[in-house]
């Protein structure tokens, strides 16, 4: 057993778990490869009591670590991606009533006046970097546009950094909505219509989780940090904390072709343009994010890094930690095995729970992905490890 009064049952259900992810503030932006929110709560409910600590050494859009907050488990996650860091930053960060109220009447004002005729100032040191790429044609230049007038409004405007970037945030989950992956780029009446609705159902999240932290009686840590997994060693926040209970994350997945980084067009040409949105600086290829090239053969560069990083990650853990995390396989036939010698290597050892490992096929895929049907990358599993004594 790894878990006293544990429901096998419940905790599967919770893996395959295929609703549209909601609730709180995880809608804020589909970042790739994120598990349920379910599946997170779940998981830490099981596995971990209020108070302890939990640890996501690959936190991406942040779901682990909100559900921590929730549920008043104080949480760290690191991230080697700036965009990755500001939407957990936003997601954990919600809003007072005072700055709620001051979004509602600046968005009131802003969105109503932005339009295609009138100017906007062309972000050139942007553009010079290639972030506006591939946003210039005749169906996303209007989207660009309305986005730069936006913006603009906002570089000019006095609130706090937060507020500022809550409402980034709510430009980005809009401009996903009508580029990223679409067959049909909206209008530009559809796009400000969007907005609009994005932006009340982020304040509604956002409160949300105001009201569930307000349960709590002291504020729950909730850290994000910029930096690479491999760094969690030499973290001081970590050296003054307990060893975490739970290290609950979904690394890249060995292989498999998953855009982290940018926006694709059309299901082809990319855009760096969600860091522009974001204000945070990329300049990455994508073998930066997914720790190596998927068609390098043996992924060597892949399988160093994964050891390197949890060899780290064994430095903070103590035989009390459990190691839960999310995979997919473009082979699982070797990919897996090697996976487990690796984690073995980095100082942990398999563990199963279960009769069998769990499984479960991956949900939403995007329509070019679905178009390929089912794939060995199409199932993810559970794997669960400890500390080897």
């Amino acid at each position: 057993m790894i878990a006293k009064g544990i429901n096998l049952d419940t905790f599967v259900k919770a893996v395959n778990d295929r609703s549209t992810v909601s609730g709180y503030t995880h809608d804020f932006y589909n970042y790739p490869a994120r598990f349920s929110p379910l599946f997170a709560r779940e998981a830490i409910e099981s596995f971990t009591e209020p108070g302890d600590f939990i640890l996501d050494p690959f936190m991406g859009g942040g779901t682990t670590l909100v559900e921590a907050q929730i549920l008043n488990r104080p949480a760290i996650g690191f991230d080697i991606s700036s965009l990755a860091y500001f939407i957990a930053s936003v997601k954990t960060s919600p809003l007072t009533e005072k700055e709620t109220e001051f979004v509602k009447k600046w968005t009131a004002l802003t969105i109503k006046k932005m339009n295609c005729k009138s100017h906007s100032e062309r972000p050139e040191q942007w553009i010079e970097a290639g972030y506006q790429r591939n946003l210039s044609n005749k169906t996303t230049w209007p989207i660009r546009k309305l986005s730069e007038q936006f913006i603009n409004d906002l570089e000019k405007v006095r609130t706090t950094v937060k507020v500022k970037n809550f409402l980034r945030c709510v430009l980005l989950k809009t401009g996903q909505w009508a580029l990223d992956s679409k067959k049909e780029i909206p209008s530009a009446k559809r796009f400000r219509a969007k907005l609009w609705t994005t932006i009340e159902q982020m304040l509604v999240g956002s409160t949300q989780l105001k009201f569930a932290l307000a349960e709590h009686k002291n504020d729950v840590m909730s850290l994000q940090i910029n930096k690479p997994a491999i760094e969690i060693k030499r973290s001081r926040t970590l050296k003054k904390s307990n060893s975490p209970k739970l290290v609950l994350t979904s690394p890249p997945y060995p292989g498999i072709h998953v855009v982290y980084h940018r926006w694709q067009i059309h299901g082809s040409k990319e855009t760096p343009a969600p860091f522009w949105i974001a204000n945070s600086l990329d300049g990455h290829g994508l073998t930066h994010y997914t720790m190596g090239n998927r068609q390098q053969e043996g992924l060597i560069n892949y399988f160093q890094n994964i050891k390197d990083t949890f060899s780290s990650v064994a430095k903070v853990c103590d035989n009390e930690t459990l190691i839960v995390q999310v995979l997919a396989f473009s082979k699982p036939e070797w990919q897996l095995p090697k996976y487990l010698e690796v984690m073995k290597l980095a100082g942990f050892y398999e563990i199963k729970p279960f009769k069998s490992r769990i499984w479960r096929e991956v949900p939403n895929r995007k329509w070019y992905t679905q178009n390929k049907g089912k794939t060995p990358s199409s199932n993810e599993v559970v794997l669960f490890h400890r500390l080897i004594s």
